[in-house]
């Protein structure tokens, strides 16, 4: 296989229908690869305890974790522009798990860093190569497919807590190496599935046609795009981050009530994926955007200031609408860079959704300087912005 310029991906290299059986093999992976990531909170507090380590030294486990892991993402994008890359899928997703997998067994704090390194970087390596795919195995409704691929990912994130709490319960925190089994399994059936997966018609790269001239690409609407997706992300790790701490300390309520509330807005955002392909290819992408914008801030209103039943539906929905666009920025990121798909790719799942996570270090500093309760209300406005922003985007040619 040669390598492939980005100058050969063009709009007539997609299929008019949707390739499920690849999208759903895509789906598998990144629910494997996801998986690693939401099991990093739960070790935490293990690690701290476990290793006697300050809370200064643990921080700089997550923030190892969102460097490697998304920040870089835009590189392997590229990587995956210009060369054929499908082995980074598997390579990506047995990485993520190996790294996570082996946290539990080893003593030393540098060897956990370089750890959470390496599974960051098999993370990075999977989600562009793993969008840019699902982007040519789409067909001609690419918020739907898209979906198929992106609610993996939301189930892993949200299962990967639970499952790892549960794994240290029965096994202790050697019992990390149980990860290891599905991210092992996956990266096999994706190896194995590997030319199966093409970026056009045939079994191979499509090759530009002669004197056929590259889609323009749309650099301010991508911009304003991705500060809209870092929005959405700081209001996500927001939440996530803060509906503990708000349940525990202000509320008065015990862990295990706090962490279900916060697992039942975890599972919404995955089933608002599944949701929102659908009605992104039916009303139109800004649309759908704007109205999850605009929407998310009475919800989360709700949420804190209703009675119990109340407050608890409202967040099952607002994390439903909120994630809701999360495949639909993906595609639309695509649109406006066609010719770079795995760049486009890596700045929407990983540059954006990472650097959207600054938000949690300054609502830190807010909820400090006031409290969990005033954090929590900035949290909910804060799309509001979002819905200004998502209003000047383009109009869409089909809309």
């Amino acid at each position: 296989m040669g390598s492939v310029t980005s100058s050969t991906i063009t709009e007539k290299n997609i299929q008019p229908t949707a390739n499920f059986k690849i999208l759903l093999l895509l789906s598998l992976g990144h629910l494997a690869t996801d998986l690693n990531q939401g099991a990093l909170p739960a070790l935490l507090p293990v690690l701290k305890e476990t290793y006697n380590l300050s809370y200064t030294v643990v921080g700089l486990i997550p923030l190892v974790a969102t460097f490697s892991s998304s920040i870089i993402q835009p590189v392997f994008g590229l990587l995956s522009d210009r060369f054929n890359t499908r082995w980074l899928l598997p390579l990506g997703c047995f990485a993520a798990a190996f790294g996570v997998g082996f946290l539990g067994i080893t003593g030393n704090y540098l060897l956990i860093l370089l750890l959470i390194l390496l599974s960051g970087l098999g993370t990075a390596a999977f989600h562009p190569e793993a969008a840019k795919a699902a982007h040519f195995a789409a067909g001609g409704q690419r918020a739907s497919a898209m979906s198929v691929f992106s609610v993996g990912g939301n189930f892993g994130f949200a299962f990967g807590s639970i499952i790892m709490a549960e794994l240290l319960y029965l096994g202790g925190l050697s019992a990390s190496l149980y990860l290891l089994v599905p991210g092992s399994l996956v990266a096999l059936l994706l190896y194995s599935k590997i030319a199966q997966i093409t970026y056009g018609e045939g079994t191979g790269e499509v090759k530009k046609k002669a004197g056929e001239a590259p889609a323009p690409s749309r650099f301010w609407p991508l911009v304003t795009l991705m500060t809209v997706v870092i929005i959405r992300s700081w209001v996500q790790s927001g939440l996530t981050f803060y509906i503990p701490f708000y349940y525990i300390n202000y509320l008065k309520t015990d862990e295990l009530y706090a962490n279900t509330i916060l697992f039942i807005f975890l599972l919404a955002g995955a089933l608002g994926t599944i949701i929102g392909g659908p009605l992104s290819d039916r009303f139109g992408r800004k649309k759908l955007i704007f109205a999850s914008m605009l929407l998310v801030p009475p919800l989360v209103l709700t949420f804190i200031y209703a009675e119990s039943l109340l407050s608890m539906a409202a967040l099952f929905v607002a994390g439903a609408v909120l994630v809701s666009t999360f495949s639909t920025t993906i595609v639309l990121g695509q649109e406006y860079l066609p010719n770079n798909v795995g760049i486009a790719s890596g700045l929407m799942i990983g540059f954006a959704i990472g650097t959207g996570g600054i938000g949690v270090t300054l609502l830190g500093v807010l909820a400090d300087a006031t409290s969990e309760h005033v954090a929590m209300v900035a949290t909910a406005l804060l799309p509001l912005l979002g819905a200004l922003l998502a209003f000047f985007l383009p109009k869409e040619s089909n809309a």
